[in-house]
């Protein structure tokens, strides 16, 4: 057994390194009550979080626009949205569009 171990930390091994793009998509809403997207379609997207930095709810949806109403997904004042999981190749690639009441509602992002 004890060969085994020591023959295994001899063999070769070699990292192969994958760059990961990571993209600003942080925000302020221009006109409340009015959906406006973070970012547009990405087909290379395989993960991303958005971050609400305001007092009031934002709503995110990535199957279309975002409204404050089911599909849209409520994010509260200081809450996260979340796609994809590190190292899956799934996530949504469409536009993710965000919907809040306030003008100037602030929200901190990245996909990657």
């Amino acid at each position: 057994m004890r060969h085994l171990i020591v023959i295994a930390a001899l063999l070769p091994f070699t990292a192969h390194a994958q760059a990961v793009y990571m993209g600003n998509i942080s925000g302020t809403l221009t006109t409340g009550g009015t959906a406006q997207n973070a970012t547009g379609f990405n087909p290379n997207r395989r993960g991303c979080v958005i971050q609400n930095n305001s007092t009031g709810d934002l709503w995110i949806n990535d199957l279309g626009t975002a409204a404050a109403t089911q599909p849209s997904i409520r994010v509260p004042a200081g809450g996260q949205y979340a796609c994809g999981s590190p190292g899956s190749p799934l996530a949504p690639n469409g536009a993710l569009s965000v919907f809040g009441a306030t003008t100037g509602q602030t929200w901190s992002g990245r996909e990657w």
